[in-house]
């Protein structure tokens, strides 16, 4: 495996410019930030999560707008987006949530208002209603400028943790 990742990296720089190189740079660095546990997940890790307990009920995660996340508008993708809020949103119900307890999305609704442009994107998350079985949250993402680009709803079921085995 490893001679096969090695000649598809020299088959790679052959031909790639500089935009490219800073994209497979940002790609090898994602897979270290989990390696590392800096991230707790390959997404988390590319998209160079900065996370933050504001408060009880407040989570807000911090990343920066790389063409890597970019459309071909130079805009953030509006999955990545929404990336972004489910996990921010997802946070902020696992922070209250006993360690024997996980949470997973069932539904989320999303408005896109602004473009997401700027240096780097700051979601918050708040959460809305606590229930034994579902937890309703709310997220916002802001851009450098302080305009909001987006806005959700989300609901997430309770279910046991998984065993690690």
């Amino acid at each position: 495996m490893e001679d096969r990742i090695l000649q598809k990296l020299q088959t790679f720089f052959v031909e790639a410019n500089e935009e490219e190189r800073q994209a497979l740079e940002q790609v090898i660095d994602a897979v270290i930030r989990k390696q590392t546990k800096q991230n707790g997940s390959y997404i988390g890790g590319l998209l160079q999560t900065s996370r933050k307990v504001l408060d009880d009920q407040t989570y807000e995660i911090t990343i920066p707008n790389t063409e890597l996340i970019q459309n071909p508008l130079k805009i953030v993708h509006g999955g990545i987006t929404a990336t972004l809020l489910d996990s921010a949103m997802g946070s902020v119900v696992h922070h209250v949530l006993p360690h024997n307890k996980a949470a997973v999305t069932t539904e989320m609704k999303i408005n896109y208002v602004a473009p997401g442009i700027g240096k780097e994107l700051r979601c918050v998350a708040q959460m809305i209603h606590r229930g034994s079985k579902i937890c309703v949250t709310e997220g916002r993402v802001f851009r450098d400028d302080g305009t909001l680009i987006a806005h959700a709803t989300g609901s997430f079921f309770i279910i046991d943790r998984p065993s690690k085995k």
